[in-house]
């Protein structure tokens, strides 16, 4: 039997958990065509793998380059995923996607996305499919499996307006949902931490939410809250982290879809306490039928905008929140009350890039240490600071489940059954970049598996690749068998490991030999071929 390429010798891990075993793979076509002993078979490529192990290629549960995919160098800013091993991401996710862009989004839309990428998109395309359509005509460096945002499908209908949504409105919304589906959309994600969808309701999700239903969609959600605090009228002070997992498993509830609880992380010293609440609790909602999971990154810290503390109220006209007295002592004293109550320290909350670069130097500096050079109160540096970098810019806090080497929350998190892996990563090339770009599953299988075993080699493969696949609907991947599109990674199990710190995070990992995309190699020694464009768009069923 004659292949196309053979990867010969090593030791298969399916992606099922099942345990490795010696062989070889056969590819033609873009597709596995055969697994095991094949002696005797040539192919005019072949990859050694001896002493390797051989995946699926890895799925990024929880990506935003989607907005970086129509950029024609996209390849270029996106090799360190590929580079790690993933071959597949899964895009539109916080409520934030660059389709549809329609009349009451087209000013909005942009500016959501220069959140996201630093150079200008054409903005081309309107719905979905002409959006899938572009990127899979210009050519694409990997697979991209796409969400339809939330917040993109409020802001067509809304604005910023932050009223509750009429029954009308919800029913346009669902419209919008459902025409997303058709023209390829895997599902529908919300950003319930950010404007618009910080100004949903709970009445409003189910009623856009709807169309899942019917077109077999699953939900993802940037849920409503990541950290603990109670509620005033709450007798018994249920944490809001706990109440937000309940409001992503209402979807489920209400509809009968996959729900996926995004990027699992307990924010701040007072929030990691309630870890082995939060994940008993996942496990009562699965007893009691409730088709839900989770993700989570492999570090204590993750990206996220510059605004993310301040007041849901002051998010659609920040310039005034943060220059009117009143309305700055207000922010101020949300900000003071809320964040020590936390265990949040501005010494956490670290600057990666901003727009305007004649301030390029306060890239890599902390809040406090922004404070300490200008001599005044970090709260009130940081009000300062919105208003002079703007909300484009982004930032890292670095007390996501755990701080430096405090990570008890963290494992726990990644040790979790239903717990999938994602990078979360806003990788723009430019300014400092999240360590997870670089690190995230070559971290998992180096620390995680190898040194710390948290969990076995297979089952870490398993949540990498078809676990993923299943919570996204996603049929022809995540597996090692034959008929499937044949994305697979070779590592070595006894170097994996990431190089990435907070201050160097541009270090790309040890231990990825081979990455193969529909077929083809993109990944040879650790390095990825910039101009291919082997990837496809991966379609709801």
């Amino acid at each position: 039997m004659d292949f196309d390429l053979i990867l010969k010798s090593g030791t298969i891990l399916d992606g099922t958990g099942a345990d490795g075993f010696e062989g070889s793979v056969g590819i033609a076509g873009g597709r596995i065509t055969a697994t095991g002993d094949l002696g005797g078979a040539t192919a005019p490529s072949v990859v050694d793998c001896t002493k390797k192990a051989i995946a699926p290629g890895f799925i990024d549960m929880h990506s935003h380059s989607d907005w970086v995919v129509p950029l024609p160098e996209h390849g270029t800013v996106l090799a360190p995923l590929l580079e790690q091993g993933i071959t597949t991401i899964v895009g539109g996710n916080c409520g934030c996607s660059p389709a549809p862009l329609l009349p009451g989004n087209r000013q909005l839309v942009p500016l959501i996305g220069r959140m996201l990428h630093d150079h200008d998109l054409d903005y081309s395309w309107q719905g979905v499919g002409e959006f899938l359509a572009t990127v899979e005509q210009q050519g694409l460096a990997l697979n991209l499996a796409q969400l339809v945002g939330h917040g993109t499908l409020r802001a067509a209908v809304k604005g910023l307006n932050q009223a509750p949504a009429t029954p009308d409105e919800i029913a346009t919304m669902a419209d919008l949902t459902r025409a997303a589906l058709d023209a390829g959309a895997i599902g529908l994600s919300t950003g319930l931490g950010y404007a618009p969808g910080v100004f949903a309701d709970t009445n409003e999700l189910l009623g856009i939410t709807a169309p899942l239903k019917e077109r077999r969609g699953v939900y993802t959600s940037h849920a409503r809250s990541y950290i603990a605090l109670g509620r005033l009228d709450d007798a018994e002070q249920v944490p809001s982290n706990l109440r937000a997992i309940d409001e992503t498993a209402a979807v489920h509830r209400a509809h009968g879809v996959p729900v996926q609880h995004s990027h699992l992380i307990f924010v701040g010293d007072t929030t990691w306490p309630t870890t082995d609440r939060a994940l008993e609790h996942l496990d009562r909602l699965v007893a009691d039928g409730v088709d839900i999971a989770v993700d989570a990154f492999p570090y204590v810290g993750g990206n996220t905008t510059l605004v993310v503390f301040m007041p849901p109220w002051s998010l659609t006209d920040l310039r005034t929140a943060v220059s009117d007295p009143e309305q700055r002592q207000r922010v101020a004293g949300t900000l003071n009350w809320v964040l020590p109550h936390l265990g949040m320290r501005w010494e956490d909350t670290q600057i990666l890039w901003v727009p305007n670069r004649s301030v390029a130097h306060y890239e890599g500096m902390s809040i406090a240490e922004i404070a300490r050079d200008r001599g005044t109160d970090p709260t009130e540096t940081y009000i300062d600071l919105v208003g002079e970098l703007g909300s484009q810019t982004r930032i890292m806090n670095w007390n996501y489940s755990g701080r430096d080497d405090e990570e008890k929350s963290l494992r726990s998190v990644l040790q979790y059954h239903l717990t999938c892996f994602e990078t979360d990563t806003i990788l723009t090339g430019n300014g400092l970049d999240n360590p997870a770009s670089y690190g995230t599953f070559p971290r998992i299988l180096g620390r995680y598996v190898r040194e710390l075993k948290l969990l076995s080699l297979p089952e870490a493969v398993r949540r990498m690749t078809s676990l993923s696949a299943a919570r996204m609907g996603i049929r022809d991947r995540g597996r090692i068998a034959r008929g499937l599109a044949a994305d697979l990674v070779v590592f070595d199990p006894a170097t994996i490991g990431d190089n990435a710190t907070k201050r160097t995070p541009n270090r790309a990992p040890s231990g990825v030999d081979c990455v193969v995309l529909n077929g083809s190699i993109v990944v040879r020694h650790g390095t990825f071929d910039r101009s291919s464009r082997a990837g496809h768009v991966l379609r709801r069923l």
